[in-house]
């Protein structure tokens, strides 16, 4: 009886640390992978090599960016070890410079493109380098048809939703996947679009930073940007390390703020925390920092920047050193999108 009970409180405790320690996945975003094109989107062929080396170096593991996703959509831990690389775009010079590193080093990875943009040209892929892409280890796919901003660009949620529909019917009917994920172009959604995405059963990637786990927004999930300034191995280690808040509740959901409206209130309720209340800090786009969020309960806070926010994507980034695992973060961002109040906000109408 006290064997069954002592193998009963091991399997206990096991589950919990389990669910404590594994539930943690970064994704990195890049764009170009060469010497010259535009420094802030790119990195170079040596750059790249040199990520990748960090991530073995971290014992990470590489998996398709499907693994992550579904372990959420499942409800299965999410492996504090994982890591996917994403491109967006599809640049040719990711098929020339990063495919062939990959390809020798048997590396799975996703590429997001515009179908309508695919095509035999110096700067993009085309259809037959996409699908030789898929024989060894690449994913594509969707980006919208060609590129457009969901949130600026005038569009309606009719609009929003037949471009997401056929750009992943194109790429369907091209390479025969259909993974039914989206890279919002410039990292800009809404609620209404998020709604569509939910609608469909698509997944939606931005580009604000942070670890994603188990409680992510399936429409919002977060990437770190690998290319330009984010380049650096010695920061991007601290965010391959990271770990995402558990979440249980955040307010607002949308990102659209109006100018020189008082700057936003992000309130956010966790379901659990592993942090010292005093170590929590945010920092906010184009504003000093850090700032210090008000803690509402043990684990509810909100944080409002102290300025109106600047024209377009600001973010709140929030971090806090972990208690149980030593020199890893906890991060976050919340995204605004801020518009002038005369500028018609698409997705908004039918």
């Amino acid at each position: 009886m006290q064997k069954v009970l002592f193998t009963l409180v091991v399997i206990f405790i096991t589950a919990v640390f389990t669910a404590q320690t594994s539930t943690a996945a970064t994704v990195l975003i890049y764009h170009h992978v060469d010497e010259n094109t535009p420094k802030s989107t790119s990195v170079t062929t040596e750059q790249f090599i040199e990520h990748l080396e960090l991530i073995e170096s971290l014992g990470l593991k590489v998996v398709p960016l499907p693994v992550i996703v579904n372990a959420i959509k499942d409800g299965t831990p999410v492996d504090h070890n994982w890591v996917a690389l994403t491109f967006d775009d599809g640049f040719r010079n990711v098929y020339d410079n990063a495919f062939p590193i990959l390809k020798e080093r048997n590396l799975p990875f996703t590429v997001f493109v515009n179908p309508q943009m695919v095509k035999p040209s110096k700067l993009y892929m085309d259809w037959s380098q996409l699908k030789t892409l898929t024989e060894h280890g690449g994913d594509i796919m969707n980006h919208t048809l060609a590129h457009e901003n969901l949130v600026q660009d005038g569009l309606t949620a009719k609009d929003v939703e037949d471009n997401i529909l056929l750009a992943e019917a194109m790429i369907k009917e091209k390479l025969g996947q259909n993974h039914k994920t989206l890279a919002y172009p410039f990292g800009e959604y809404n609620d209404v679009i998020k709604g569509i995405l939910k609608k469909h059963g698509f997944v939606g990637f931005a580009q604000h930073s942070g670890a994603i786990g188990n409680s992510s927004d399936l429409q919002a999930l977060t990437r770190f940007p690998a290319n330009g300034i984010y380049a650096n191995p010695k920061t991007l280690k601290a965010k391959l390390n990271s770990i995402p808040f558990d979440f249980n509740n955040q307010s607002p959901t949308d990102t659209m703020s109006e100018l020189g409206a008082d700057a936003p209130t992000w309130t956010v309720e966790l379901d659990s925390k592993d942090f010292y209340q005093s170590q929590l800090a945010c920092f906010i786009t184009g504003q000093n920092g850090p700032y210090k969020p008000e803690w509402l309960t043990k684990t509810s806070f909100k944080i409002s920047a102290p300025e109106s926010l600047q024209t377009g994507r600001v973010k709140y980034n929030c971090t806090a050193p972990s208690i149980k695992h030593s020199g890893r973060f906890y991060w976050t961002s919340k995204l605004w999108i801020t518009l002038p109040k005369d500028l018609a906000q698409p997705a908004l109408t039918e």
